[in-house]
């Protein structure tokens, strides 16, 4: 096949992450990806990012005499990820749109001028997406691991003693949130059933009725506390009391429940399977708990490799998300029994809600960055060819302390 001088460029659906001595082109439309660690391979695409260049480079008749060049530009065009346009017939050399994350309201970019502190909360009241309110921390069960669920997934625990919200606090709470965008409101304990004033915030809960989730021990649920109108969020860890766990599912309202299993191993993961299989649950969710001796189960079931990276088509705004926020923290809040406020389970308190109202707790943690924007940019992440396609950081990695749950080399 004859050489000719081509305008070479990327498709402006693909994107690009440069590493020290390779790089991936991954198609966010149809979720291939192609690796390379060519140097003139590289070379030729860092020409498509220089200002000057606007997106497309000249592939001479020279460069496409290298079989390595040909190779690489032959797999993109299969894959359709880039195009080439004869010089012949195009001599004006055409402009490509190069996909750049550039905000303008960066928060970092904001915080280096304090004259810009304004505009990073103007829209601090749409940034709160979901709100976790522990009632209380009273509970009589005693779970082996109560001081680690909750530290990893949504659940009660006794983390402190003696605590809980008061009627007049709690009803400030949803005051403040009643024109927001919250789309969320998860209720927890302790047992909440034993929250002194749970008859009183019915007619709050049923007011905000399609966004409260109501998360409890199986073992802890009483009959006509809580609304039928309400989502129920039903715990179950092993071993499972069955008696117990069958006068709970018995009467609860199944179309509004989820159920969510707490799991260790892959024995309590079967045997999950089997309650699921017995009781016809279809809504629920397996969730893995680390309990400082289970590290193999983790290894072998939840850390991630390469397959499981590719397994699902990202889109460009999903990869740049992940270079500026942690979609598994932001938006949230987490309102403790004695008012501390937390924007992760595992993060430093950012305030009291008892004297600082949401907005400026949305705000504080906008500046600070305890969880919200808490991404892969440190090592070994950010050495990694796969940093921003990983999920963001989750609760398992802080209380592994560990950064990387992953079997990637690089």
């Amino acid at each position: 096949m004859e050489l000719k001088d081509s305008w070479f460029a990327l498709k402006s659906h693909v994107y690009v992450e440069f590493k020290e001595n390779n790089i991936l082109l991954y198609d966010t439309k149809g979720g291939f990806y192609i690796e390379t660690k060519n140097k003139d391979a590289i070379s030729l695409i860092k020409q498509l990012y220089e200002p000057k260049n606007l997106g497309v480079t000249l592939l001479s008749k020279e460069i496409q005499l290298s079989s390595d060049i040909r190779v690489f530009v032959n797999e993109i065009l299969e894959r359709q990820m880039g195009d080439l346009m004869d010089v012949e017939r195009f001599p004006n050399k055409p402009v490509r749109l190069i996909p750049i994350l550039n905000l303008q309201k960066d928060v970092d970019r904001l915080k280096k001028n304090e004259e810009n502190y304004p505009l990073i909360g103007k829209n601090a009241k749409n940034y709160l997406l979901e709100l976790n309110i522990f009632l209380n921390n009273f509970c009589s069960l005693n779970c082996s691991y109560c001081d680690k669920y909750y530290k990893q997934i949504k659940c009660c625990t006794t983390y402190n003693v003696n605590n809980e919200l008061t009627f007049e606090e709690i009803e400030d709470i949803f005051k403040q949130i009643e024109f927001s965008t919250v789309g969320k409101v998860n209720i927890l304990g302790g047992d909440i059933f034993k929250y002194q004033y749970i008859n009183d915030l019915q007619p709050i809960f049923y007011s905000f009725k399609e966004i409260i989730h109501c998360y409890f021990h199986y073992r802890n649920f009483k009959p006509n506390l809580l609304s039928n109108s309400l989502q129920l969020e039903l715990i179950v860890n092993f071993p499972v009391n069955m008696s117990n766990f069958k006068y709970t599912w018995d009467l609860i309202t199944k179309e509004r429940t989820t159920l969510h299993f707490i799991i260790e191993n892959e024995e309590q993961y079967e045997q999950a399977e089997n309650i699921i299989d017995e009781f016809g649950i279809e809504k629920y969710h397996i969730q893995p708990l680390y309990t400082g001796k289970n590290l193999s189960f983790f290894h072998e079931n939840i850390f991630i490799n390469k397959d499981d990276l590719f397994s699902k088509t990202l889109s460009m705004r999903e990869i740049f998300r992940n270079q500026k926020l942690n979609s598994n923290f932001f938006g949230s809040l987490f309102i403790l029994p004695d008012g501390t406020v937390k924007a992760n389970i595992n993060a430093p308190t950012i305030g009291n809600i008892k004297t600082v109202p949401l907005l400026s707790l949305i705000f504080q943690e906008m500046v600070d960055n305890t969880a919200w924007r808490k991404i892969r940019n440190s090592q070994p992440c950010n050495r990694c060819l796969y940093q921003y396609i990983c999920p963001a950081p989750s609760n398992y990695e802080i209380v592994i302390d560990q950064p990387n749950l992953c079997h990637v080399e690089f």
